[in-house]
Parts: C-alpha cells; structure tokens; sequence
C-alpha cells in the first residue's frame, strides 16, 4: 500500500500535472529502498518526467534521469500543454532554412546567416525559446515594374522564422479556407485559378449556349489596410476552432503571432531608394502611411497566409450568404460569374458594406467590372475568352520587351485555347 499523500501543485513550466508525496517522510518508498513513487510509464516514454524532491521537502527539480533518483516521483505530463524542448526546436529552425533557403540563395543576408549557421540557429532558439526575439530591420525600396510598388524585405533570419510559423498554421487554416481561394497554397497557383474561372464561366453558361457575365472587383490599398486586431483575433478564432491540431508548441506560437502581426516594419528600415522615389507612389500603396494599428509588408510568406485569414470571412460570405458559389479569389483580385446580371449588380453594394463593416476594407471603385463573358476578362495575367485564353496585356508587354520570357514559358503553353480545365 502507498502512504497517504499531499498534492503539490507542479509550477515547472506550466506542465499542468501534480506531484504527490509523503512530507517529511525519508526513505518511504514502493520498490526497494530509492525512495521512488512510480505513477506513470518508464523512461523513455515522451510525456513522462521525474518530480524529484530534497531532504526538507521545499524544493522540487524535474529530470529525466531514470528510476535511481531518491525521493522522486514520475508523473505525466498534460497533452493539451505543448512546450518544445531546445533540440527540437533547433531542428525545426533547421528545415525552416532550408525552406527559406530555396527563393534566397546567395543572396546577401542568405549567405551571412549561412557562414556560421549552426551558430547562428542555435541563437535564433534560444531567442525563441526565451521569448526575446524581435524581427530584424527590415529594407525598403521601391520597384518600377509590372507597377511602382514598395517592397519592404524582412532579414532572412526572419524569413526563417516566417516558414517555421507558417508550416505549423498552414494545415489548420487549410481546412478553413473555400477551395477558391488560389494565392499562396500548395497545388494551387495563377493556373489552377485561370482554369477555375473558366470552368465556372462554362458550366454557368451552360457550355457558353446561354448569356453569363462576370463580375471582377478589387481591394483599394488592401495590404496596407488591414487591420492588425481584427487579423490577429481571425487567426486567433482559426486557431481555436481547429483546436490547434499539430502545433507542437501552442505559447511559442501565439508568441510569434503577435511579434509578426503587431510589428512596425518601417519604424527603423534600412532605406534602399532615395526618398524622391515615393514622390507619386500613391499613399494607399505604402506602409508609411499606413500607420502603427494597419498593414502588412506584401513580400513575407506570412503576409500571404494572413491575408487569406482576412478575407476568409469575405469568402464565407459570398459563398453561403449571397450564395454565389460559382467565385474565385486570388489574394485580393476576385471573380463572381452568375447568369443573373441584375444579381451580380446587387451584390456590390452588400460586398461593399460587409467590407467596411467587417474588415475595414474598402471596394476599389476604378476596379469594378461587370461585363458578358462572351467579350472576354483579364485575371491573373490572361485574357479569358470562351473556349479559349490568351496572355493578358501584362504579359504581352513583358513579352514585347524581353522580359521575363522563359519564366512565363509554363504558362504560355496553357494558354492557347487548349490550357486544362
């Protein structure tokens, strides 16, 4: 028979479980004389852990030493509480490069991480571990071409960061998006939604034997003006609603969450372009004016998650409210094909007010087309007419120039009339 116990609560890292001993007993014990209360599994098992206690009983040390240790109990630890240990951790950090490695080989930042780089991870680690990190400064320039835009580029020791996040949200936030949603997604891409639309623009019309028209809209300044509370209570929801499924670390998580979405990348940038650069850059298209409670830098692979997060609802709505179900939506460019011409007009001023409502977004109205698809749409890059798809005026002109040639060469081959539906 066990001695009559006294709970002690386990305050070592949250750990969630009791430790339960015989105060101020020496030498009690259940097998032999090492002073052992076993209440769990053997070692080795991945949630177990030893509770071990000194002679006055005041100090208590978690270990995973085996059955030898006097005075100690082996308890289990609480599976819905997931804390990483460091090895782990650095182990995922190193995948995360070598996925952040792939679209920023040899760049500059790339090869400094790179010269000391098992240095360099284990300090990224620690830095999470201990919950200090903080992103890095970020470079800010302006491009001229496909349109003017700021680019605001994190460090890459950032990035790292970034896919580590983003593959542990990535399959909870999977099964919570409309499969029409085409931007950032594994087998999914500006093919995948050119060949959706137009499959919705063929079986809408019937195999283009009835009248079908398509309504295109877009999001004015839509990076720059999100919201970071309502982006971060969305991704908090997702997440809760998923029940954080697969997140191996859920503190850690919630950690990174709000240093990336409640960041200031402009606060202490690194400018690469002179300041005349901005002079015709429109305010809606720069995180400078963006202010410290909005926007997003475009290029992080969060930012790409995130904004699907933000318009998931948006998506929701269309599908299941206005029930439009034949919609397409490529970050903030989206597609709505119906028969009904009348049904599509009505629909923007409903998407219009759910957006001010809900996202704090706005419809751009230079940006709202509504025609037959008998006359033909451009979306991502192509001219989408029926049984057939052509580059679009983009791509002509990049074409023209020389530009970009052989990057567009597996698309072009798809659009030619006969690309797959």
């Amino acid at each position: 028979m066990f001695p009559l116990y006294t709970t002690i609560e386990d305050a070592t890292k949250g750990n969630g479980q009791t430790a339960r001993h015989s105060p101020g007993v020496s030498g009690v014990c259940n097998a032999g004389n090492n002073g052992n209360f076993w209440s769990s599994t053997p070692d080795g098992a991945v949630n177990a852990y030893n509770r071990n206690l000194n002679c006055n009983n005041t100090d208590f040390y978690e270990n995973y030493d085996g059955r030898s240790n006097g005075l100690s109990v082996r308890l289990l630890k609480d599976s819905t509480i997931r804390v990483l240990d460091k090895r782990t951790l650095f182990s995922m950090l190193r995948e995360a490069y070598l996925a952040a490695r792939k679209s920023k080989r040899n760049t500059p930042s790339q090869l400094k991480f790179e010269r000391n780089l098992d240095i360099n991870l284990a300090r990224l680690a620690d830095e999470l571990y201990d919950r200090t990190w903080t992103p890095s400064r970020c470079l800010v320039f302006i491009i001229e071409d496909p349109v003017k835009r700021e680019v605001v580029a994190a460090d890459f020791r950032d990035r790292i960061v970034h896919h580590l996040l983003t593959s542990w949200l990535y399959p909870i936030f999977e099964r919570l998006l409309i499969h029409d949603a085409y931007s950032c997604r594994k087998e999914k891409g500006t093919l995948f939604g050119i060949n959706r639309i137009r499959r919705f623009c063929r079986a809408e019309s019937h195999d283009y034997s009835e009248q079908c028209y398509a309504l295109k809209l877009d999001i004015k300044g839509f990076f720059m003006h999100i919201d970071k509370d309502i982006l971060y209570r969305l991704i908090t929801d997702g997440l809760e609603r998923g029940e954080y499924a697969g997140i191996p670390d859920i503190e850690l998580c919630q950690y990174m969450i709000r240093k990336i979405v409640f960041s200031n990348p402009i606060d202490d940038a690194i400018y690469q372009s002179p300041p005349c650069a901005w002079t015709d850059l429109p305010k809606d298209k720069s995180l400078r004016y963006s202010g410290p409670s909005k926007g997003l830098p475009i290029g992080n692979l969060t930012s790409q998650l995130f904004a699907n997060v933000y318009l998931n609802p948006l998506d929701q709505y269309i599908k299941r409210e206005l029930k439009i179900h034949f919609y397409g939506r490529y970050v903030d460019d989206m597609v709505l094909v119906h028969r009904d011409r009348d049904l599509l007009k009505s629909a923007i001023p409903k998407i219009r007010q759910f957006l001010a409502d809900m996202l704090e977004l706005e419809l751009h109205p230079r940006k709202i087309q509504l025609q037959s698809v008998y006359h033909g749409f451009e979306f991502l890059g192509a001219y989408i007419l029926p049984w057939r798809v052509y580059p679009g005026r983009r791509m002509r002109k990049k074409l023209a120039k020389g530009i970009d040639a052989v990057a567009y060469n597996g698309i072009l081959c798809h659009l030619n009339g006969t690309g797959i539906y």
